[in-house]
């Protein structure tokens, strides 16, 4: 049987490439708007009054964590 790959050397057009930007970029500014309606949800559940460079590193780091357990559950 063979198997046709040509389609392996086609190149996406342009509008393709585009639609495919932003899309990414939708999915990444309705993830950010997510993540900070978390993080707004926890600061009044929690009372917390400000945030500062030492509070947003530590939110940093969480999230670094919970990307380090969805690849290590994914192994």
């Amino acid at each position: 049987m063979t198997l046709d790959l040509s389609y392996l050397n086609e190149q996406p057009s342009e509008a393709q490439e585009e639609a495919v930007k932003k899309a990414v970029e939708a999915e990444c500014i309705r993830a950010i708007a997510t993540y900070l309606t978390e993080v707004a949800n926890a600061m009044d559940s929690n009372a917390i009054e400000t945030l500062n460079a030492a509070s947003l590193r530590a939110m940093a780091d969480e999230l670094l964590k919970r990307l380090d357990n969805g690849e290590d559950q994914t192994n």
